[in-house]
């Protein structure tokens, strides 16, 4: 899907950044991922390929400058978004170094109490479905809840913890 339509200024990119930005918020990484994926789409010459790129460098630091993209908030937002979803640490973690989050942002705080309420709640939640409900086999339910809290994201330990807490108070 080629265009015949060659950005031949900085303010191309720029003017493309901020609409990019004013859609959603983003992170440097994706945002020169985007860059990079128009090059590819308006067919720039490999010549003239190191302008363009040293042209959208510039703009995602001057970006960075006015706060219009900023790492860290970017990720904030991920994660309460993430925990309010009852996901755990570990899945939060990989979505952030998907986004390219990973050199900016310092550890994110998790509170081990909040984890596990989290993951005791996604638990009790998932043992009402009635797909579970179904199942007669004490260990095969445990099984399964322990199956769904962990590619939620959550630590063994902490989900077999969290699930005896939900199967004990059934």
């Amino acid at each position: 899907m080629g265009t015949s339509r060659i950005p031949e200024s900085r303010n191309y990119w720029l003017d493309l950044g901020l609409f990019y930005c004013s859609k959603r918020e983003t992170s440097r990484a994706r945002l020169r991922a985007y860059f990079l994926r128009k090059i590819k789409e308006y067919r720039i010459p490999p010549e003239d390929a190191p302008t363009h790129v040293s042209w959208f460098d510039s703009v995602l630091d001057e970006l960075e400058e006015k706060k219009i993209l900023d790492d860290s908030r970017y990720a904030g937002i991920l994660q309460r978004d993430y925990l309010r979803r009852g996901k755990g640490k570990r899945y939060i973690e990989q979505k952030m170094k998907e986004r390219g989050l990973t050199a900016k942002i310092p550890d994110l705080d998790f509170d081990l109490d909040s984890e596990l309420e989290r993951a005791c709640e996604l638990a009790s939640k998932t043992l009402n479905r009635s797909s579970i409900k179904k199942i007669e086999d004490p260990y095969a339910v445990k099984t399964k809840l322990l199956q769904k809290l962990v590619s939620s994201g959550f630590e063994f330990d902490l989900a077999k913890k969290a699930v005896e807490l939900v199967l004990r108070s059934k």
